[in-house]
């Protein structure tokens, strides 16, 4: 069990690392991924915390919350993604556009 508790945290750091350093974020997005990143290594480090929070919740296993959790951090990043690819596909249409223009004007 530890074995997967170690491999969870270093695949969770990994991929908090190649998101946050890859991406250019706004502060309050970065603020988001990291809060999440951090509370789901803090369950993921304390099963018993995490099955306390998620009876709270009404979800009857830890490892179920951090499964939610970390289906939320995900849908949070695909957003984000998604978001910033629709940004780049409309400034690369603009800069084709311009070009197109200034051929045109040439001929």
């Amino acid at each position: 069990m530890i074995f997967i508790k170690g491999l969870l945290l270093v695949l969770l750091t990994l991929g908090f690392l190649i998101f946050a350093f890859s991406l250019k974020l706004k502060n309050f997005q970065r603020i988001v991924v990291i809060v999440g990143y951090i509370t789901l290594f803090i369950f993921i480090s304390d099963p018993i915390l995490s099955d306390r929070v998620a009876n709270l919740f009404g979800i009857e296993f830890g490892s179920s919350l951090i499964t939610y959790l970390t289906i939320g951090v995900l849908s949070l990043v695909n957003v984000i993604l998604f978001v910033d690819t629709k940004v780049n596909k409309d400034a690369i249409t603009k800069i084709i556009r311009e070009g197109a223009i200034r051929d045109a004007r040439r001929v």
